[in-house]
């Protein structure tokens, strides 16, 4: 009883070093619809304090503009990142309304450098892209790669099957390294095709039902996605959806990643 009872200071003394030593990350993903909301508003400053309510290290955007008229000829990212005092990276797929259209991403830590690589496009699609930044963990000299992306919409999944492989041949053969978080919206459902392939390679945030993130009026089905590659290689200790209806026509999933 006394040995026993001696060791047990000494496990929990082992666990705490444990969990003091691991690095979480809290990641957020969001298609903001240019900044305009169901009830037609335009207003960015909205995104932003969701962004700070929540306090995400690292947030995957969507639908951002840069320059265009209809947004009032500001940079969206630069102006989020302002706001919420972070580093921000844009990477543009098209050119709409006078500017840029594309993903983006908030980071609150360094971003060494930046990649926006081109998906394959199908049967004259929009363009879609990756946007991939390397960003600098605190406390250690590891660098995670930080992924955001959208895919197509149509009805037809030839061209988010044709980018799910080529995302899929980047990662296996290591073009971004081992530690990669990819957050978008895929436009399609957790039984689709293209995330039982990233299931395959990812640990990520459609196990459960709860999750629905679209249309953010009345939602009933998840196509916004944070997945942690490679499979196996993290705990991610939860996932929420974050009820704001107005403020897009999506809803900010957000989750915990705990690295090794």
């Amino acid at each position: 009883m006394a040995i026993g009872y001696c060791y047990k200071p000494l496990i929990i003394f082992l666990l705490c070093v444990a969990i003091s030593s691991a690095q979480i990350n809290r990641v957020m993903t969001y298609n903001i619809h240019h900044g305009e909301g169901t009830d037609s508003i335009l207003d960015i400053k909205r995104i932003a304090q969701v962004i700070n309510k929540w306090s995400p290290e690292l947030v995957a955007l969507q639908e951002v503009d840069n320059g265009t008229t209809r947004c009032g000829n500001i940079n969206e990212a630069d102006t989020l990142a302002m706001l919420t005092e972070m580093h921000s990276v844009f990477g543009k797929n098209i050119d709409v309304f006078g500017g840029g259209y594309g993903n983006a991403v908030l980071s609150k830590y360094p971003i060494i450098r930046s990649e926006n690589r081109k998906l394959p496009r199908v049967n004259n699609g929009e363009q879609r892209g990756v946007l991939a930044v390397w960003v600098q963990l605190p406390k250690t000299n590891d660098t995670l790669v930080f992924i955001s992306t959208h895919f197509d919409h149509r009805l037809d999944p030839e061209e988010r099957v044709r980018s799910t492989e080529q995302i899929k041949s980047w990662i296996v053969r290591g073009d971004f390294g081992d530690d990669i978080i990819l957050a978008g919206d895929l436009n399609d459902i957790p039984s689709s095709d293209i995330i039982i392939v990233f299931n395959s390679i990812c640990d990520g945030s459609n196990q459960s039902a709860r999750y629905k993130t679209f249309p953010s009026d009345s939602p009933d089905r998840q196509i916004d996605y944070i997945f942690a590659c490679r499979k196996g290689r993290y705990t991610i200790d939860s996932f929420h959806v974050i009820d704001e209806p107005i403020i897009s026509d999506h809803l900010p999933l957000i989750g915990d990643i705990i690295f090794p």
